[in-house]
């Protein structure tokens, strides 16, 4: 018999934590070198200098096992989604829904552009269209967790999955460091680098390091477009399940149905950050805004440290020379038509 999702969640989660801690002590440690040199260095910044030290240090070990053992992917994830929730109890619902609602136009366009981008020329270069797919929905919604809800929907194998994820993974590392720059390069206000992050770099963890790198302002709109591109996981995935026939014609039905598969794929910490807002916006928290951001902003540049120390660059080796240019290409589609949005509506 399979247990609900929750139920099943919740005991997994409770026999893990224990296991978490000596990595959690790790990941603690580098944010607060990071936090120190990003005190010495601010055009840096914490975010990036903890993604730095993550990943000198994972790529310094001859036996990469000892990471996996203390369950830094584990801590990063659940870094993450608390830090962003954290970050939900210091912003007001009205400027969530505003910044939300006036990106919806620029995801359109980007994700469009992405998925476009990743197909058609995904076939020209002769890639496997599974792995095209995966690419596409990890490069235009949010890497590694969009791919993972597409795959039993496209019935990827292990190894494509893997493929796409690296490919992903590799351009997420360059936008963390690049962006920033570029954003100076371009003298983008705050919003602006916020719309451009939240809409070009896909996954949440380098959304949030690219975003707070610029400035406080830019790393919050990042964040809140993040989300709202995060929740295009549903439409997308039941996109891709009903136009299944036309990519695969010899696909066989599915034995998992599409609305199971949306239901387990739905990122629960969203509604967490908007509750969080809600309590905020209702003038709950005692003014504390100030310290509760800056409270979410330590423990993002914690979880950090953990994607810095999931970062081996000698994987990246077997993710081929075309699937890379894809990935590539399809990133470049994505981060233009952002920049050519706002340009065309005199938001830069």
């Amino acid at each position: 018999m399979t247990m609900p999702p929750t139920a099943a969640v919740a005991p997994r989660a409770g026999r893990a934590l224990p296991e978490m801690l000596p990595g959690l002590a790790i990941c603690i440690a580098i944010a607060a070198v990071a936090l120190l040199a990003g005190h010495q260095v601010p055009l840096v910044g914490a975010p990036l200098f903890a993604i730095a030290i993550g990943v000198v240090i994972a790529n310094s070990l001859r036996d990469r096992s000892r990471l996996s053992a203390l369950k830094i992917g584990d801590i990063s994830k659940l870094c993450l989604k608390t830090g962003i929730v954290i970050l939900g109890a210091s912003l007001d619902l009205g400027d969530i829904v505003h910044t939300g609602g006036n990106s919806l136009l620029f995801l359109a366009i980007t994700v469009t552009a992405g998925l476009v981008t990743s197909l058609v020329i995904g076939k020209w270069l002769g890639i496997d269209w599974r792995i095209r797919c995966l690419i596409g929905m990890g490069t235009t919604i949010c890497g590694a967790s969009a791919i993972a809800a597409l795959a039993p929907v496209i019935r990827a194998k292990a190894g494509e999955i893997a493929y796409a994820v690296t490919v992903v993974f590799f351009f997420n590392m360059i936008a963390v460091f690049l962006f920033p720059v570029l954003g100076h390069l371009f003298h983008l206000s705050d919003t602006g680098f916020g719309i451009w992050t939240g809409t070009a770099v896909n996954d949440t963890s380098a959304v949030v390091a690219a975003g707070f790198a610029f400035s406080n302002d830019a790393g919050s709109v990042a964040t809140i477009v993040k989300l709202t591109r995060t929740t295009l996981i549903i439409p997308l995935v039941i996109g891709f399940g009903l136009a299944l026939p036309w990519l695969d014609p010899e696909a066989p039905k599915q034995d998992v149905s599409l609305v199971r598969r949306v239901y387990d794929s739905f990122p629960v910490f969203i509604l967490l950050f908007l509750i969080a807002s809600l309590i905020t916006t209702a003038g709950l928290t005692g003014g504390h805004a100030a310290d509760i951001q800056l409270l979410g902003r330590w423990v993002m540049v914690v979880a950090l440290a953990a994607v810095g120390l999931q970062g081996h660059w000698r994987a990246f080796a077997g993710a081929g020379a075309r699937p890379l240019l894809l990935g590539g290409l399809t990133w470049f589609a994505v981060a233009a038509a952002s920049l050519a949005m706002q340009a065309m509506t005199r938001q830069l």
